[in-house]
């Protein structure tokens, strides 16, 4: 089996950048096709302007149509699967640029896995800001003293990102109900805390609900209890671990949260009908 150097991690600084960096790329009717998987420590927000694109983070698919959104959150694995005729923005930001209300949206946006439809109202605000602020970035570099305007101008695109993701969130809200409701924000919760908060006692508790009612309502609404979708997220990250990574089954146990080896392979096996070594293996690289 070929061994895995591990999942890169890429941030700004390595590229030269301090905030945030912006790009745009255009490709051709036969597409870009699929990049390598990594991540990122930074928020990676993409508006495509049209054409079509596939991404693949975190083991699911995500098709991006027309003119849409997407929000991938720092520390997903993530990578380019296809794009066709296909135009479409980057940035790239650090978390420390990101107002803590943005970030709860961005959050939101992430438990969903999916694009978002931008309205089309509002695509020429969109593409002029990003316009702006890719220019205000090439002249940044020979002007300092643009770091204030520039800074204002990331600040008018990341809240245009988050009121087209808040319009969308709205809608949604909607036409939900309080089950379904307590339900996201229970997946939101989980998707942050599966590494530490391990009993659905503690998520019943974040909520301020009992254990009972908790496990009711995700159990009506996702057909699976409380206790699945913990696991669930420990799992995937496991498999991420296992697949693009040569650590042992017990670093990846312990920096899962699990002191004890055995149980974590237990608590594999038991969800996926196979060792973490057997999946390993199955999916090895030939």
């Amino acid at each position: 089996m070929k061994k895995r150097a591990g999942i890169p991690t890429f941030n700004l600084r390595g590229r030269g950048k301090e905030m945030f960096e912006i790009a745009r790329v255009v490709s051709n009717e036969l597409g870009l096709q699929s990049t390598s998987p990594h991540r990122d420590e930074n928020y990676i927000l993409m508006f495509q302007e049209s054409g079509k694109s596939r991404v693949m983070i975190d083991f699911h698919e995500v098709e991006v149509h027309g003119c849409a959104a997407l929000c991938i959150l720092p520390g997903q694995v993530h990578h380019g699967i296809y794009t066709r005729n296909a135009v479409f923005w980057f940035i790239a930001v650090d978390s420390d640029w990101i107002h803590p209300s943005f970030r709860s949206v961005l959050m939101e946006s992430a438990v969903r896995n999916r694009s978002i439809a931008v309205d089309p109202a509002q695509v020429s605000f969109f593409k002029d800001s990003f316009r702006l602020l890719l220019q205000l970035d090439g002249r940044w570099q020979q002007d300092p003293p643009v770091e204030l305007t520039l800074r204002s101008m990331l600040d008018v695109c990341l809240n245009l990102f988050s009121l087209a993701i808040q319009r969308d969130l709205d809608v949604q809200a909607r036409h939900q109900t309080r089950p379904a409701l307590i339900t996201e924000q229970f997946r939101k919760l989980v998707l942050a805390n599966f590494r530490v908060m391990k009993s659905p006692a503690q998520y019943a508790a974040a909520l301020h609900i009992s254990p009972a009612y908790l496990n009711e309502v995700v159990k009506a609404t996702t057909g699976n209890p409380v206790s699945y979708w913990i696991h669930h997220e420990v799992i995937l990250e496991a498999k991420r671990t296992l697949f693009y990574t040569s650590q042992s089954v017990k670093e990846i146990a312990f920096r899962l949260g699990y002191d004890d080896p055995g149980y974590f392979n237990r608590l594999f096996r038991k969800t996926t009908g196979q060792t973490p070594l057997q999946f390993r293996e199955k999916i090895a690289i030939p």
